[in-house]
């Protein structure tokens, strides 16, 4: 293999494929990444056995081949090389790649591609074809709902749930639950899958950096247990979860009685502040509405709390306790001026939405005082 490349090129190509995909690994052929040339350009690969990423980069190719030779080292001899001169990848018979721009010259082992893991190919039957700035709103608006436990393994990943009602992105970790919704994607097309989060937070990533504008469309394919993603010249591929994801309908309020709408970011700034002074373990913060007034309370063993907001509330004095991480996740997420609690009592489920946009529901489970 021989190719010229400009590093920036290659930069950009390394960054898109070196995040998202875990380092932790007892395989050393998963701390390498692919390269191979493939119609007229340089195509990189890596994975970790659980999700892959596909980017073809533009280069001159002189002679075709490919190598994989490990990521890190090869990233940071690419970054100290020269802004204004061009590289020249070449690997020989005995899998040595050798880098030369200018007058520097290193060389690196690699390993052939018979060695690196095979990625499966994507199935193109049944493509849909979405919004990609749409899709990661969604997902950045449900994802931290999502279980970090790996022992709930079905609630590492979020829920795409398309009926012919509507298509809706779902994640929880048991004791809260986000949901964005909008119209079905495709009425003959009705699917339940569960996506590893991992993948969705690297997509996301990926279109920040990738800036698609109103014409760029992001291509899905789903198979039996795998799923990808295509934008452009860059593709990943995941495995799905196996499993029956908790029925998160009937945990979502809907006979609701007690209601106070408040300012966004004056709640979010004093629960934030609320969570300074509880304690670590078991910690709550307290919402007491009362004539016109939320109360924000909180308390520790050295430590005490309160505030006082404005709030559109004259029923009964109510009183409910919660983690702050929760309300502070989702309050983070609203972008309306004003969000709205609604609950049955105490001892359920709250129902958060932002003011007006009833395409995001965020429930939680409330905490003994």
């Amino acid at each position: 293999m021989k190719i010229n490349i400009t590093k920036a090129t290659l930069l950009e190509g390394i960054q898109i494929i070196s995040s998202g995909v875990s380092s932790r690994t007892t395989l050393p052929i998963l701390h390498n990444f692919l390269m191979e040339t493939q119609n007229g350009k340089l195509k990189l690969v890596r994975t970790d056995m659980e999700m892959a990423t596909v980017h073809f980069v533009a280069a001159e190719v002189e002679e075709k081949g490919n190598i994989t030779v490990p990521l890190k080292e090869f990233a940071d001899i690419i970054k100290n090389l020269p802004d204004d001169k061009e590289i020249t990848l070449t690997s020989d018979e005995n899998n040595k790649l050798h880098i030369k721009s200018g007058k520097s010259k290193f060389w690196v082992i690699g390993t052939p591609k018979s060695e690196y893991p095979s990625i499966p190919e994507v199935e193109h039957t049944g493509s849909m074809v979405l919004d990609p700035l749409q899709v990661q709103q969604m997902i950045e608006k449900t994802a931290f709902s999502a279980s970090t436990q790996e022992t709930r393994y079905i609630l590492n990943g979020l829920l795409w749930n398309n009926t012919k009602d509507g298509f809706e992105i779902v994640a929880t970790d048991g004791g809260r639950l986000a949901v964005a919704s909008q119209g079905a994607l495709d009425a003959s097309q009705e699917f339940k899958i569960i996506i590893p989060t991992k993948i969705l937070t690297e997509l996301c990533r990926f279109i920040s950096i990738a800036k698609p504008d109103k014409d760029t469309k992001l291509e899905v394919n789903v198979t039996a247990n795998q799923v990808s993603f295509m934008m452009n010249e860059t593709t990943f591929i995941s495995r799905l979860i196996e499993g029956n994801f908790p029925n998160y309908k009937q945990v979502i309020p809907s006979k609701t009685t007690i209601k106070f709408e408040a300012f966004t970011k004056e709640l979010l700034a004093s629960t934030r502040r609320a969570a300074l002074c509880a304690g670590e373990f078991g910690s709550v913060v307290k919402y007491k509405m009362e004539n016109n007034t939320l109360t924000v309370s909180s308390n520790s063993q050295n430590m005490d709390f309160t505030d006082e907001l404005p709030v559109d509330y004259t029923g009964e004095v109510f009183e409910a306790s919660f983690k702050p991480q929760y309300i502070i996740d989702v309050l983070k997420t609203v972008t309306t001026d004003k969000v709205l609690f609604s609950f049955v009592n105490a001892s359920q489920p709250v129902l958060i939405e932002p003011a007006g946009e009833a395409i995001f529901k965020y429930v939680i489970m409330p905490m003994r005082a």
